[in-house]
């Protein structure tokens, strides 16, 4: 690592400087090209790849397409030289912590003591570097920093995947096609624009790369500059790497000096319905709610839009969330992940942690409970989206919906108690259609 290596000169953090001269650096990129027409003339053999007949047919198909782009076939080679499908992605996505772990489990890895204290050394260690990413961007260190510690545990981790792989893995089969396809044409025109070495494209097993895990169509939307050498090194280059997140945040709307948001107390008969990150209200409205401050006090004044989140339901800590929130959820569309990141910034700060208590004797779903979940409130008419085991948004809606025509206090939080209700509910359904 060429810019990197003076961070952690006084620890052993981590080991980038190892690998710096097995990667080259990534000069700035050039504007993608414009779609080219098919080539007339014949293209000359692909290489030998992996996997079964039918990954090997969408490798060559996929050619014409990435051709037609502006992908030369002399860099679709070189990238695909060798590639075979990754069979453990479907496992991985399947179990994705931020979706399937209890959020005080997932919050306890995400914001470990040992991750806050790298994080303030290196805030420490790179105080002028980040001052001046801060100063130049508008987003607070702490959020920069705390990015990268989710991301790679600052650069630790990259991932171990061949980028070329893991697209092509889910662009040939899989919920994830059309994105896969689009970042596989991203990816080619980056190999194609720079001096890299395929099988040395680290990713993590989307697809994204560098420090703070860039997608390839993020990377030339956002990618920065950072130190100053003329030359963009998401791999090596933590300036880089953290000036490019803070681009991205800028662009996408961050309000500087504004917070994430608070935890609140919500009153007694609280209409959970409105507990929702989709449901936006002005701070004044839930104040007139009676949502107050957990530290005791009314909500700051203004009518910025904000939106309850509860993690673990109404037995758990409910936060107030505002539109920084929202801008880390346009990283990684998981709340957990969002609050992680904001309550490992907040550490930095020597902020407090959450102070209400998480409801830790709840028995964790499993992929069975998760499945069933989705095909019982499917049974009952509720949408619950694809039945994938990953209770996102959609299985949320339809849960809130199925607590609040039956009573229930409709906070949206999948437990134990309530599969056993739809359980019961659904075998109920079933049998009047026999």
């Amino acid at each position: 690592m060429r810019r990197v290596t003076r961070l952690f000169a006084a620890v052993s953090l981590l080991a980038l400087a190892a690998c710096a001269g097995r990667r080259p650096p990534v000069p700035a990129p050039a504007p993608a090209p414009p779609p080219l027409a098919q080539a007339s003339a014949p293209l000359p053999p692909l290489p030998a790849i992996g996997g079964d007949e039918k990954f090997q047919a969408f490798i060559r198909d996929f050619e014409a397409t990435a051709i037609a782009r502006g992908v030369t076939a002399e860099t679709y080679n070189r990238a695909v030289a060798g590639i075979a499908p990754i069979t453990a992605i479907d496992t991985i996505i399947a179990e994705q912590p931020e979706f399937v772990r209890p959020v005080w489990s997932y919050l306890d890895g995400a914001v470990s003591a040992r991750r806050v204290a790298n994080a303030k050394f290196l805030l420490n260690q790179n105080a002028e570097m980040l001052a001046a990413i801060e100063g130049r961007f508008g987003v607070p260190k702490e959020i920069l920093v705390a990015i990268w510690g989710m991301e790679t545990d600052y650069g630790r981790d990259e991932g171990g995947y061949n980028i070329f792989a893991s697209l092509a893995t889910q662009a040939y089969d899989g919920p994830r096609q059309g994105f896969a396809r689009r970042e596989m044409i991203a990816a080619l025109l980056l190999l194609q624009q720079n001096d890299y070495v395929p099988a040395e494209m680290v990713s993590s097993w989307a697809g994204a790369f560098g420090q703070t895990q860039f997608m390839p169509s993020t990377f030339f939307k956002y990618a920065t500059d950072g130190d100053g050498d003329g030359k963009i090194d998401l791999w090596h280059s933590a300036a880089d790497a953290l000036a490019s997140t803070a681009v991205l945040f800028q662009r996408e709307g961050w309000q500087a000096d504004k917070p994430w948001g608070y935890e609140v107390v919500l009153p007694k008969g609280f209409a959970y319905q409105d507990a929702d990150l989709g449901t936006l209200k002005p701070i004044s409205e839930w104040a007139a709610r009676g949502v107050k401050l957990v530290a005791g006090g009314a909500l700051p004044d203004g009518d910025d839009m904000a939106a309850l989140y509860l993690p673990a339901g109404a037995n758990g800590p409910a936060m107030l969330t505002l539109s920084n929130f929202r801008q880390i959820l346009k990283y990684n569309n998981a709340a957990s992940y969002a609050l992680a990141v904001s309550l490992l910034a907040d550490r930095m700060m020597d902020r407090p942690g959450i102070r209400a208590s998480w409801p830790r004797n709840e028995k964790p779903l499993s992929r069975v409970d998760r499945l069933r979940f989705q095909t019982d409130l499917a049974a009952l008419g509720y949408d619950a989206g694809d039945l994938d085991g990953l209770l996102g948004r959609k299985t949320r809606i339809a849960l809130r919906q199925y607590q609040a025509a039956h009573g229930l206090v409709a906070d949206a939080y999948p437990t134990v108690t309530m599969l056993a209700l739809l359980d019961n509910d659904a075998s109920k359904a079933a049998a009047k259609t026999e």
